[in-house]
């Protein structure tokens, strides 16, 4: 941390910097004058008619009305007293009808809000300030809530049900007819099972597998019940139950499932709640040591499970069974095995069909990360075109609720800049291979995602995979990072260092938002982000203006050795044309040589011999 040294008076030096650089960028002043300000005249109003009805949360609003007339020194204090005082304003003077608080011409009038809708009074004007707002998040795509979307949706595998052969013969046993009676039972039962699934830790990701797996069965794509994205509200009714002491998004785990046990399951009745406890996953990385999840991941599950059975099991008075199998999603072996465990019972699975529909849930995992990475490509695509900034968001999973990012992510779009997904980067050949395909050919690492030459300790994967993404982001000019981390967690804390290191050694731009937890500093935020924002817009300026100095030098050197060839050029026809002067001089001096007949008979006789 650097302290200013004259703390006091780094506020004005930092304002009269800016002031300098925008008069040196052609800005010019639009300050009213020292003299006017002295006599500016004003009133505030707070209450009920300035509360704001734009949406549920009906903030309180403050409006400041302001008037900058000159007015004659000893008429100063009777005007303010009259405009302070003035509550009741004449028809025909009203500039604003359709406000609540009325105000007469001459007054400008300033709104405190807590966000962009609030500060407008008519309605139609919010619509258009809300039209606004999309059309830059509609050219600025946020792939987190794309990620966050798309995590939900259907993928529709193709089904990998069999036909059950009935057993016939003399020698068929009543125990075969049994088993044959029961699968076609549960085969029936597959169509009308209702699964609720919570939207909790790397099912942000690992989702699609699953929905996908199940649907191949026969399980209907409208019969996944999810809980809702975390919100303040469904922490406070589902934590009553009881709390995981470490990070928030272990924590919000119990209140998902008190929230599909208390909320969903009223709406529609849920058959099995599902939440698998994935101990590794697929990964593009090469070289890492291990791609295991989050030891307090895999723990909360259980734990989690735990507060709902300690007292009395909850889930069989809902008349609701809780399958938390073990998976282990890097190795597909396995996972058929793990797979097929859990649901051979329950849906009546013959080893066959459930090997095919682990095959389509891995289809539609890849459809799902591999369609996200081609949307970011189309966008960095466009920022290399444009020449503009993309943050990269470097963050796990279950940073894309917007209940645990806090929503950060979509002020950054607000401000004109793209959002990234750490895990859905493109890594398309050409684009690795502009970033990273210097480094592979001069042996300092083995291939585009070897992270070895920064990280040894390469077990956890979602770890392994922001220290992968900050390499990632360092090597792009278009690219900048920003960190997000939650309270206690683990995991970060020992990169922070590295991943920091990695950004800024590059002369990328590194900011990070860590401990975050249920708590939402929404004014904190919102300075933070638009301090960010602020050195993101002079970064582009400054970037922009070493390009077009690097086109000036380009086009100077490009100029200098036109110059150059030309005057080789010139020089090479001067020497040309002196040296056919000096021929043409010396055959007109001296006389030419004869050659008497004799000798070439000589000569020629000579050759003929040879």
């Amino acid at each position: 941390m650097f302290v200013h040294k004259h703390t006091g008076e780094a506020g004005a030096i930092g304002c009269g910097i800016e002031a300098a650089r925008l008069y040196h960028n052609g800005k010019r002043t639009e300050f009213i004058g020292l003299d006017r300000v002295a006599k500016i005249i004003f009133k505030t109003t707070r209450e009920e008619t300035t509360r704001c009805y734009f949406c549920k949360n009906k903030c309180l609003r403050t409006f400041i009305d302001v008037k900058t007339d000159m007015i004659a020194d000893e008429r100063l204090e009777e005007e303010r007293k009259k405009f302070i005082e003035l509550t009741v304003i004449e028809p025909e003077k009203v500039v604003n009808p359709k406000s609540k608080v009325a105000m007469e011409e001459g007054t400008q009038r300033l709104i405190i809000a807590t966000c962009e809708k609030g500060t407008v009074e008519d309605i139609a004007d919010m619509r258009g300030i809300k039209q606004g707002l999309d059309d830059i998040k509609k050219e600025n795509p946020n792939m987190i809530e794309e990620a966050a979307h798309k995590a939900w949706i259907t993928y529709k595998p193709e089904i990998a049900m069999q036909e059950l052969k009935e057993p016939k013969g003399l020698f068929v046993s009543k125990k075969e007819k049994e088993e044959y009676a029961k699968n076609v039972e549960l085969r029936e039962k597959r169509k009308k099972i209702v699964i609720g699934i919570p939207r909790v830790l790397n099912m942000y990701q690992h989702t699609p597998f699953f929905t996908a797996y199940l649907e191949a069965l026969g399980i209907m794509p409208g019969n996944f019940v999810y809980s809702e994205f975390t919100s303040e509200e469904m922490y406070k009714a589902g934590a009553k139950r009881g709390s995981i002491d470490p990070c928030f998004p272990s924590k919000v785990a119990i209140p998902h499932i008190h929230n599909l046990l208390y909320v969903q399951h009223k709406k529609k009745k849920i058959d099995f709640l599902f939440s698998p406890i994935v101990d590794n996953m697929p990964s593009d990385l090469e070289f890492a040591q291990a791609h295991n999840s989050c030891p307090t991941i895999t723990a909360t599950i259980e734990a989690a499970k735990a507060a709902f059975t300690k007292e009395g099991d909850l889930f069989k008075e809902f008349g609701v069974e809780y399958l938390c199998p073990f998976v282990q999603l890097f190795n597909e072996n396995l996972t058929v095995s793990q797979m097929y465990e859990c649901f051979k019972e329950i849906l009546g699975l013959t080893e066959e069909e459930n090997r095919k529909a682990v095959k389509e849930g891995y289809i539609a995992y890849y459809k799902f990360m591999n369609g996200l990475k081609d949307e970011s490509k189309h966008i960095l695509d466009m920022l290399e075109k444009e020449n503009r900034i993309g943050i990269v968001v470097l963050a796990r999973p279950y940073h894309n609720d917007p209940g645990i990012n806090h929503e950060i992510l979509e002020e950054f779009q607000k401000l004109g800049y793209p959002v990234f997904y750490q895990d859905t980067l493109p890594t398309d050949k050409e684009t690795l291979e502009k970033l990273f395909g210097d480094e592979v050919r001069a042996g300092l690492i083995k291939s585009p995602f070897d992270i070895e030459d920064v990280w040894k300790n390469s077990y956890s994967e979602n770890t392994s995979r922001k220290v992968w993404a900050a390499k990632y982001t360092a090597r792009h000019p278009n690219l900048v990072a920003l960190e997000l981390s939650s309270f206690k967690c683990g995991h970060d804390a020992p990169i922070y260092t590295v991943i920091q290191e990695i950004v800024e050694n590059s002369g990328t731009p590194y900011f990070s938002f860590k401990d975050i937890d249920e708590n939402k500093p929404t004014g904190s935020i919102k300075i933070r982000v638009e301090t960010i924002g602020y050195f993101l817009k002079r970064y582009r300026e400054d970037m922009i203006a070493k390009d077009r100095k690097q086109i000036s030098i380009e086009e100077k050197l490009k100029e200098f050795e036109e110059k150059i060839r030309k005057n080789f050029e010139l020089q090479e026809i001067l020497k040309d044309k002196q040296t056919k002067e000096a021929f043409s001089m010396t055959s007109k001096t001296q006389p030419g040589i004869i050659i008497p007949l004799e000798d070439i008979k000589i000569r020629s006789e000579e050759m003929e011999s040879v």
